[in-house]
């Protein structure tokens, strides 16, 4: 009898961990499947477009476990924007924003996204309603825009559409455009100089010389082209 009590409690043990490790299995069995799936939103500078994407990835690593679906891309902003971009037969798509779970990350394209489908009071988009009222603006505006996103430089844009009223003059709203786009090319070079990334800061330089061409006259303009030519 005793020897039969001996024996019923390690299996009354071993029964109970098989319990307590089954229901915390299933508890954590829904948050293990939803760090699978991972989705987000990309953007694309040369169509000003937006598109979602999703996987099945194993947490903890790299390895997928589903293909990649994407939906068709879509602008945030209307033809009174588009109209003023430069078509180009290459498409590139950069991470606007992740989610894996209860982890979510916004990078660079989120800024301009944001800005695209801001409206206003009425509902009305307001940067298509501003590009109408100010197509001798928009024309100098979006293009530039358009260069730096592609360049991934989406820190500067706030500064660029702020910039939109500042001044009724075009050459001085032009001025001012090509000012904030040079200073955050310097930003971006001193990053790609210590990645030693040089074809793309030799492209970055360049772009930076194009700016100064128009405005010989301008000083400050010429310094900054100046500055990163010697970065």
């Amino acid at each position: 009898m005793a020897e039969l009590k001996q024996t019923r409690y390690p299996v009354l043990a071993w029964l109970i961990a098989i319990g307590v490790g089954g229901l915390v299995m299933l508890t954590a069995l829904p948050y293990f499947v939803a760090s699978m799936a991972i989705r987000g939103e990309e953007f694309c500078p040369q169509l000003f477009q937006k598109r979602e994407f999703s996987y099945w990835r194993i947490p903890g690593t790299k390895v997928r476990v589903s293909r990649t679906t994407l939906t068709p891309g879509v602008s945030p902003s209307g033809k009174d924007i588009l109209q003023y971009l430069p078509t180009s037969s290459q498409t590139d798509w950069h991470l606007s924003n992740a989610h894996q779970g209860s982890v979510s990350k916004e990078f660079g394209p989120k800024i301009l996204i944001d800005f695209l489908q801001c409206n206003n009071a009425d509902g009305v988009n307001f940067w298509d309603s501003w590009s109408f009222r100010n197509p001798t603006k928009a024309e100098l505006l979006w293009p530039l825009v358009q260069q730096v996103a592609l360049k991934e430089m989406y820190f500067c844009i706030p500064d660029m559409l702020g910039s939109s009223d500042a001044t009724s003059d075009l050459t001085e709203f032009d001025k001012n455009l090509r000012k904030i786009c040079l200073r955050a090319a310097k930003v971006k070079l001193k990053t790609l100089t210590d990645a030693k990334n040089t074809a793309n800061a030799l492209q970055l330089r360049n772009w930076g010389q194009q700016l100064t061409r128009d405005f010989s006259d301008d000083t400050e303009i010429q310094e900054l082209g100046a500055l990163l030519e010697n970065l």
